[in-house]
């Protein structure tokens, strides 16, 4: 709330114009002259009404102004006064427990949503148990274990792909380019394919069902036989191309027929005798291949479909922890955010709506003051004009000056007191001392108010502590 920054200005009571304008020298000289008034005469004549005149009207003009002018200081002063006897901090408190309970009651139906899903998921957990007798907890791929997971995949494809790009390429017409190309096939086969096979069809060599262990061990091991010929044909390829290429050298050059026979050989890769450098292929890709498959066979529990059983209760006691984690974040984020409010609130009604009502109630003080110096100038300004009249005409004059003459112009004092004057806004008006007086009760209860406000705080947050304890008692999941 502010407070009344301008003051009340008062114009000037301008002697010489007024005695210029009622002709004060010239009149008197005149009334003087003609013995005017007569010795007798006990009122005022015409020239010092005038100026009497011009003394009312100046008067009642700015008591006017300055009535207006006060009602307005009276109105804010009013204002602050009951902004001040107000008690700012209880609904603060009251804010921040029904924020704190929208929060509590938000967390609650989350919490018993998750835990509802979770019973449901354990429950379904603990029947495809009994179904296939499987009594431990699966082994279920979080994302750690998934990012491991498929990383190894990366990484051997990558490390088999140029491995095999440089071994082969040597021995094929195309160099490099070709070797790339083949190798990339094969690396495929031996590392995506194989993590493949690994978890929808080896991994079933553990199911429950005899069926399907004998369907899923025959799969299997077609597999393991067809992916270990892949690569012991492709040693073999190598070696035979090693072989090729020697004999060229050796023997200045081999016929086509020669060349196709020597390649048509790793085929039957027995009748091959492999080279360094074939052994080292067939290993690498067989090794590969069965880190692939075995990566397929453990990702997500070695028995088929018991990980995604895990996964589901695991994702809600991810979420569950979550909730207690946001709620725990979100009570501190709220009394947080109301300790700021409560003392941004605190120091506005101290340090500006208190020293805001203390200046308006100070310039109400000030204005009774300067009036009272105004209405006094005016009526010695006043006093001086029909002074200066009276003086000329007695000069001039034979008869004795009226008794009056020597009497001084004085304004009612019912007019001179600010209080009777201005009686409505005079309950406003406050000495130093009462005025400081009043301050520092307003500091005080202030202070009793905001002391009260944070014994509430000190209970809503214990209420904030229990609710968190009931929540962990009552959806927590070990």
């Amino acid at each position: 709330m502010k407070k009344v920054t301008e003051n009340f200005i008062w114009e000037d009571f301008k002697v010489k114009e007024l005695e210029d304008k009622h002709k004060i020298n010239e009149r008197g000289t005149r009334d003087g002259s003609g013995n005017q008034p007569p010795s007798h005469t006990k009122g005022y004549t015409v020239v010092e009404n005038e100026i009497v005149g011009e003394c009312n009207t100046y008067l009642e003009k700015h008591t006017n102004n300055l009535r207006t002018f006060l009602k307005k200081v009276e109105d804010s002063q009013n204002e602050l006064t009951s902004h001040l006897h107000q008690n700012h901090f209880d609904p603060l408190a009251n804010n921040l427990l029904a924020d704190l309970n929208t929060l509590a009651n938000h967390k609650k139906l989350k919490l018993s949503e998750y835990k509802n899903d979770y019973d449901t998921y354990q429950a379904e957990k603990k029947q495809f148990q009994s179904i296939h007798q499987v009594y431990r907890e699966p082994n279920s791929a979080d994302t750690s274990k998934i990012t491991r997971s498929f990383l190894l995949i990366f990484v051997l494809l990558f490390i088999e792909v140029v491995a095999n790009s440089n071994l082969l390429g040597g021995a094929l017409m195309g160099g490099v380019a070709e070797g790339f190309a083949l190798s990339s096939a094969v690396a495929f086969l031996n590392v995506i394919v194989s993590f493949l096979v690994g978890y929808y069809v080896v991994k079933n060599v553990n199911h429950l069902e005899k069926s399907k262990k004998i369907l899923y061990g025959c799969l299997s091991v077609i597999y393991v036989l067809t992916i270990s010929y892949v690569n012991l044909a492709l040693g073999a390829y190598r070696s035979q191309a090693e072989k090729v290429t020697k004999s060229e050298i050796n023997t200045g050059g081999l016929t086509p027929d020669q060349i196709d026979s020597a390649y048509q050989q790793a085929v039957t890769f027995w009748n091959v005798d492999f080279s360094f450098t074939g052994i080292i292929l067939t290993m690498l890709g067989l090794s590969f291949a069965m880190i692939s498959i075995l990566d397929g066979l453990i990702f997500n529990d070695t028995y088929p479909g018991y990980g995604k059983t895990g996964q589901k209760t695991n994702r809600l006691k991810n979420l569950i922890r979550k909730e207690f984690h946001s709620y725990s974040k979100g009570v501190s984020e709220l009394f947080s955010k109301y300790n700021k409010v409560f003392q941004d609130k605190f120091k506005t009604l101290l340090d500006i709506d208190l020293i805001n009502w203390d200046s308006n109630t100070n310039l109400i003080q000030k204005e009774f003051i300067t009036y009272i110096a105004k209405v006094n100038d005016l009526e010695e300004k006043t006093q001086h004009i029909i002074g200066e009249y009276r003086n000329v005409n007695t000069r001039v004059r034979e008869n004795p000056a009226p008794s009056y003459f020597s009497e001084k112009f004085v304004i009612n004092p019912e007019k001179k007191d600010p209080a009777k004057v201005f009686s409505e806004i005079s309950h406003a008006y406050m000495e130093d001392k009462t005025r400081e007086e009043s301050k520092i009760k307003f500091s005080e209860s202030i202070n009793e108010k905001f002391k009260e406000a944070e014994d509430k705080i000190e209970k809503i947050q214990k209420s904030s502590e229990n609710i968190q304890q009931e929540l962990h008692e009552k959806y927590n999941i070990n």
